[in-house]
């Protein structure tokens, strides 16, 4: 990771820490043209907590990598986020790296900070493996010095919590690779957002009660068993079949990942649920309801059980725990995820309720 660049950043644009990339972005971006929105409240506002557990094949790989995140509303996410703050957010993706590389360097060349797509494998201010690839991660382009250098801004990826910000440069065909990766799920395809600010808003009540809602509903009424309150569930039920499933690395690979996946993969700690809770706590100021504060509680705790269940297994594929070890965290980690359902979905239907502008305290109202 640099430290110390030659390049300096466009005006109004700080690195700023923040604990999860496409939201951090989001708020630099945002604090650059004058309309600083915190990053809890942008993720708030897009609906964008959730909760997913799914297994996938990668390519070259006999047996499946199970993905648990918690993040939700990904296909619409930017769409929300615009018809809520009143900015215009457009994706632009292309197979042309030429193309993409017009784009940037004229907004570039106007002082603009770019918004931008890439694979973490690429990306010279980390340091992974030469196999590792991950094209869903986002981060800004803040400098150019004309010629084939950049300076990009991102995060710290290997601290939990708020991680630091810093800058870093980046050549020209550096950044050719990192936007042009190839390696799925998530080929970036050279992502580039394109913002417009004029009908820019401050979020009020309205717009705080409509995401709330939405990302309750999605929590409480999943199209599929693998998403939400149910998705806890059903990931307390197949976590017990791992040991059966996968082979020895596998299963610890697995294992291991839950502690990426929860604490330390850009989720703000405890698998985006201390974001959340602290999106409700703003909330409950700017929209003057004091309940949101109270069920924000119930979030903190969340994140507290999700951070225990990652801790488990932070050294699952290093080999300091026996098979019998693991049995054992398998289960408390299972009867976890079984009482974080059982808080979040009590938490879900009184958001839902605030919502809908009812009493959450009032059960008959809840039903």
């Amino acid at each position: 990771m640099e430290t110390s660049v030659l390049l300096a950043p466009f005006p109004n644009c700080p690195a700023l820490d923040g604990c999860h990339c496409v939201t951090n972005s989001l708020q630099k971006i945002f604090h650059a043209y004058g309309h600083p929105v915190s990053e809890e409240m942008l993720l708030g506002l897009g609906a964008g907590m959730g909760f997913i557990y799914w297994q996938m094949k990668i390519p070259g790989q006999e047996q499946e990598i199970v993905f648990i995140g918690g993040r939700g509303n990904m296909k619409d996410f930017y769409t929300d986020l615009d018809r809520r703050t009143g900015v215009r957010i457009r994706e632009i993706t292309t197979s042309s790296a030429a193309k993409a590389e017009t784009a940037l360097l004229d907004a570039l060349k106007q002082e603009k900070p770019v918004f931008l797509g890439g694979d973490m494998g690429y990306l010279p201010w980390f340091h992974f493996p030469i196999e590792y690839h991950f094209g869903g991660h986002a981060f800004v382009v803040c400098g150019y010095d004309g010629d084939q250098t950049l300076l990009a801004s991102d995060m710290d990826q290997q601290m939990s919590g708020k991680k630091r910000g810093f800058y870093a440069p980046i050549t020209l065909s550096q950044l050719r690779l990192a936007r042009g990766s190839t390696f799925k799920p998530f080929p970036p395809k050279h992502l580039r957002l394109e913002f417009d600010f004029s009908g820019f808003r401050a979020p009020g009540r309205p717009q705080i009660l409509s995401a709330i809602g939405q990302a309750a509903q999605a929590h409480l009424d999943p199209p599929i068993k693998n998403f939400g309150v149910p998705g806890m569930r059903h990931t307390a039920k197949q976590i017990l079949t791992w040991p059966r499933q996968f082979e020895a690395d596998t299963l610890r690979a697995n294992l291991f990942n839950l502690y990426i996946f929860i604490e330390i993969g850009g989720t703000g700690g405890g698998c985006f649920r201390s974001m959340y809770a602290r999106f409700l706590e703003e909330s409950a100021t700017i929209a003057q309801l004091p309940e949101l504060r109270e069920i924000a509680a119930s979030f903190h705790d969340s994140a507290q059980r999700f951070t225990a269940i990652a801790l488990l297994f932070q050294n699952a594929f290093q080999g300091g725990l026996t098979t019998s070890d693991l049995s054992a965290r398998i289960g408390e980690a299972s009867a976890q995820f079984l009482s974080i359902a059982d808080l979040e979905e009590k938490a879900w239907k009184a958001l839902d309720a605030v919502s809908a502008g009812l009493n959450p305290r009032n059960p008959a109202e809840m039903r």
